[in-house]
């Protein structure tokens, strides 16, 4: 069952690591973030609705720098793909300290 959350997500640019269930590599930066979920300009990336991803986001506190959340493909875009996180990242907090605060459009 899928769980459908709405929230005000910050326009908010960082660089992430997105792999598929093959194992393809994709660096991309996201538009907005939030725990829960995030927009990724993945560009024309093929990633069907419904797909898992494991997305690789910068965290400062652990061992190598990044954490590994598996996320669900909930929307597509042109340009990019909406997830929603298997869990809350909660490195977001500390990176967001550190970047100006903008509205998504």
């Amino acid at each position: 069952m899928m769980e459908r959350r709405f929230e005000d997500r910050p326009a908010l640019r960082i660089g992430v690591r997105v792999r598929d269930r093959i194992g393809q590599v994709l660096v991309s930066p996201t538009r907005n973030i939030t725990a829960n979920g995030a927009f990724i300009e993945t560009g024309r990336a093929d990633l069907s609705s419904e797909a898992v991803l494991w997305v690789d986001l910068p965290d400062p506190d652990v061992e190598g720098g990044w954490t590994n959340i598996p996320a669900l493909v909930v929307h597509h875009h042109p340009d990019g793909v909406g997830v929603m996180f298997s869990r809350p990242y909660t490195a977001l907090g500390r990176l967001r300290a550190h970047q100006p605060r903008r509205r998504a459009a």
